[in-house]
């Protein structure tokens, strides 16, 4: 397990930029749809932790919406470019280095909402995963939402067929097609370490952590994944247009495959 979490924060240290710059420039998309649906469950003026908060994308919003942010990350240079791009922007975060399995550095109970938008599709083991969301859920105080993030398995799929279509062809990539076709999840070596999920697995591994209610499940490209290239040659207004009409049916259940992340949004009771 050291040895894949010593993997994992190599190849985040490496290229901090990229990160940033795939939701800047090359999936605006994605990030749009998603902050619009975490505002609908986000109260004013929250105190949030951001758990895997890689370069710091959604701090730096959040932070400029008013509320007060705190980025924790496995990679020292994603929280170092955090707290750069923090300053570039104006607004003010705490960004600390650690580890999505252990967050005794916060009490119980001490924040408002809880962002696990990375960990969980790095951790392979389930026990992994379930430890990251109850530590998430401690943290999170009764009526606060979490907010957790899947790579799904037909995103691959979709990634294959845009990125790299040749691979249908590769032998050594059908094991991974065939999964996929399968619907089932799988752990496996990809751009690094990763567990790629299906729908119906992702909800099963919330359902199993006490106290949490999901409260919605959406896509977070919602159908736009696929047609990336396209949306790039269109006019502004056409493309904020595709963006908006999206967002109208992200949460739809018959759609959900359509793109390469899903998220849920699990309330904590009372």
């Amino acid at each position: 397990m050291r040895e894949q979490t010593e993997a994992i924060r190599a190849y985040y240290d490496s290229n901090p930029l990229k990160e940033w710059n795939r939701l800047q420039k090359r999936h605006p998309f994605e990030k749009y749809i998603t902050t619009r649906m975490m505002e609908r469950y986000l109260r004013p003026e929250s105190a949030i932790l951001d758990v895997g908060g890689g370069p710091g994308h959604y701090s730096v919003y959040f932070a400029g919406q008013g509320h007060r942010v705190t980025l924790l990350d496995l990679s020292g240079e994603n929280v170092r470019f955090a707290r750069k791009k923090a300053r570039q922007y104006g607004v003010k975060i705490t960004a600390l280095q650690g580890n999505a399995l252990d967050l005794t550095a916060f009490p119980d109970a001490s924040f408002d909402a809880v962002f696990l938008m990375g960990p969980l599709y790095h951790l392979m083991r389930e026990e992994s995963r379930l430890q990251a969301l109850r530590e998430a859920a401690r943290v999170l105080k009764p009526g606060g939402c979490l907010f957790s993030s899947f790579i799904l398995m037909f995103g691959g799929v979709i990634y294959g067929l845009r990125e790299l279509p040749e691979t249908i062809l590769w032998p050594d990539e059908q094991p991974l097609y065939d999964v996929a076709a399968k619907g089932e999840s799988l752990a496996f070596d990809a751009f690094t370490s990763a567990w790629m999920t299906t729908v119906r697995d992702a909800k099963a591994l919330l359902a199993a952590v006490p106290l949490l209610r999901t409260e919605t499940v959406f896509a977070q490209e919602g159908i736009l994944a696929p047609y990336r290239e396209v949306l790039e040659r269109c006019p502004k207004k056409t493309r904020q247009a595709w963006y908006d009409y999206a967002l109208r049916f992200c949460e739809k259940e018959d759609y959900l495959t359509h793109a390469e992340h899903l998220m849920i949004i699990s309330r904590k009771e009372s």
